[in-house]
């Protein structure tokens, strides 16, 4: 019994310097990542800035957008209204060209008739003039009328009388066929001015109509070639914004990854520092119990160990499973997570007790009554559990570590 107290002595004094090492390192391990916590705080709140920024930036860029939208409606709106002045400028212009081909069709029959009419008057004067000729040929001895009325003789004189009647009632008829081709040739002046004129002025009004219905679909069509350029530029801008927010989210997001990457190491090692603690502190509690001698393990001689000496037990213990030493450090890190390897530990909650946490407590009185009071009971069933549950302790730690439980 000597030597076996000696050897708890020495596992427990090794694995109190191994804690202790343990809260060395796991200290300076803190430091770290606290350093990188910072700096992860800083790149999320950088980050969430820039996210903050950027989505401003969008929206800012889709307001613009939605104007540059509305102008460009407004604009093609008046191309639409400038198209249909263009559309019933068109219309008035083939009406006025239908007009315009009347008139002048009017105007070529004027012409027309003014021509014939001259043709007529020219005839009619060349008839009168011939006729005359004629006339003064056939009666050349009474040409000078003066000197024919001059004459004392009566028959002369009333072969002169009537000759002058003859020719007289000869040009009365050409003259009134002149008048009468005269006046006609005045009507037909008249109306080819009329038609001129009308033509002119439908001419001139299709003319205009064009030009107004041109000068709109020209601004029109300026005024949106301007707004689409300008949507373009806004729709670029909305584009560059949104790319700017996404690469912003992105690195948002890998840098919330970073912050709970850094998290989740600084609480696992709170945790592995609390049972460090509460280990350090069951081995203190123990090792401050009065010494009841080597005998008073009773039957098993797993009475009152210390969390370092149940250790050393079950290290001896699993060697019967044939497991080895990776599998014992399985075992230690889930039975320090259960009860810090403290025979007395139970849950205020649940009300699992022991090394193994076995719930409820009674479980453990298949490995021996004695279970409530010995290290070693309670090891033997949480052993037997691991076998049959999870395989091996690594088995029940993995459970563990996903689950919180095993």
């Amino acid at each position: 019994m000597t030597s076996k107290s000696t050897l708890f002595r020495l596992v427990t004094v090794a694995c109190a310097a191994a804690m202790a090492f343990t809260m060395v390192v796991s200290s300076a391990q803190a430091d770290g990542l606290a350093d990188q916590k910072a700096q992860a705080d800083a790149g999320v709140n950088q980050a969430q800035a820039n996210v903050s920024a950027a989505q401003a930036n969008l929206n800012a860029a889709n307001t613009r957008v939605r104007d540059a939208q509305a102008r460009l409606a407004a604009a093609q709106d008046q191309l639409a209204a400038a198209q249909d002045v263009w559309n019933r400028a068109q219309e008035v212009e083939a009406a006025k060209a239908i007009e315009l081909y009347q008139a002048q069709q009017t105007l070529a029959a004027a012409q027309q008739k003014v021509a014939d009419g001259q043709a007529k008057i020219d005839a009619q004067k060349d008839a009168i003039n011939a006729y005359a000729r004629a006339i003064v040929q056939e009666n050349m001895p009474m040409i000078n009328v003066a000197v024919l009325i001059n004459t004392n003789t009566t028959a002369t004189l009333a072969n002169r009388v009537q000759w002058s009647d003859t020719v007289l009632t000869t040009n009365q008829v050409d003259l009134d066929q002149l008048r009468v081709i005269q006046a006609e040739l005045v009507d037909a002046q008249n109306q080819a001015q009329q038609a001129q004129e009308a033509a002119d002025k439908a001419r001139q009004e299709a003319e205009e109509q064009c030009a107004i219905a041109q000068a709109a679909q020209e601004a029109a069509e300026k005024a949106q070639e301007e707004v689409a350029a300008a949507l373009t530029e806004e729709q670029d801008a909305q584009t560059a914004a949104a790319q700017t927010l996404s690469n912003g989210q992105a690195q948002l997001a890998q840098a919330q990854a970073n912050q709970t990457a850094i998290n989740n190491q600084i609480a696992e090692a709170n945790r592995k520092a609390e049972e460090a603690r509460k280990a350090e502190e069951a081995r203190k509690a123990e090792a401050a119990k009065p010494s009841t001698g080597g005998t008073s393990g009773g039957g098993s001689g797993g009475g009152s160990l210390s969390p370092a000496e149940a250790q050393a037990a079950a290290y001896g213990m699993i060697q019967g499973y044939g497991w080895g030493d990776s599998q014992f450090q399985c075992l230690v890190k889930l039975w320090t997570r259960e009860s810090g390897w403290r025979w007395w530990a139970e849950n205020p909650s649940s009300g699992a007790y022991g090394i193994p946490q076995s719930l409820p407590a009674s479980k453990m009185a298949t490995a021996g009554a004695d279970y409530r009071t010995n290290a070693v009971t309670q090891m033997r069933w949480g052993l037997s559990y691991i076998s049959s549950r999870y395989g091996t302790p690594c088995g029940a730690w993995a459970h563990s570590e996903a689950t919180n439980w095993y």
